[in-house]
């Protein structure tokens, strides 16, 4: 499970609540990688127990007092040996179920499927706007004091979330003039 690493790796950049971690999930990496609070909370639990993360508990600015975690020396190295054992075959997700709907779509007909497809359009182009915000806070977060050095290593990942929309997006409009072209066709 690769969730507990992701938190490793955001707080080996700076002590955070899960609060913020969720905050950074939200923000930044929620196009290749998302998760619950609850989550979130769940596996900060687990790293704890294991050793691979401390936490204590600080007076909140604004409000309650807040549990900040901290990635320990332990953490640290379980962290890099994680990065360096890359498996041969590494998962990207191979299960969609949107496709699969559309695999299955002869049993609704033409018409639903190109409502579905048009309203997934409408949110792949939602996920290039919130790319764009993402982009736009990259600089915000590379002028954090030591965040330069990790500037490439975003700006790929970011990159590969651009490809990724964009061709959604060509996907689902060819589809949708291969599908009305195909309801004219048998009207």
């Amino acid at each position: 499970m690769s969730l507990p690493f992701g938190l490793l790796g955001l707080l080996n950049r700076s002590p955070m609540a899960g609060y913020d971690l969720k905050k950074i999930f939200d923000d930044s990496i929620n196009f290749f990688w998302s998760a619950q609070t609850s989550q979130i909370y769940r596996e900060l639990n687990a790293l704890e127990k294991k050793g691979y993360v401390v936490s204590e508990i600080k007076p909140g600015d604004k409000g309650p007092d807040k549990r900040i975690y901290s990635i320990t020396e332990e953490g640290q190295s379980g962290l890099k040996a994680w990065l360096l054992d890359v498996p041969d075959d590494i998962g990207e997700d191979n299960r969609n179920a949107f496709l699969l709907r559309v695999f299955l779509s002869s049993n609704v007909g033409i018409d639903e499927l190109i409502f579905q497809m048009q309203k997934r359009l409408r949110k792949y182009k939602k996920d290039l706007q919130r790319l764009e915000l993402v982009k736009s806070r990259l600089s915000e977060y590379a002028q954090m004091p030591d965040k330069e050095r990790e500037l490439p290593y975003w700006k790929i990942t970011l990159s590969r979330g651009f490809h990724d929309v964009e061709s959604h997006i060509k996907w689902a409009e060819e589809s949708l003039a291969y599908l009305q072209s195909t309801r004219e066709e048998t009207t």
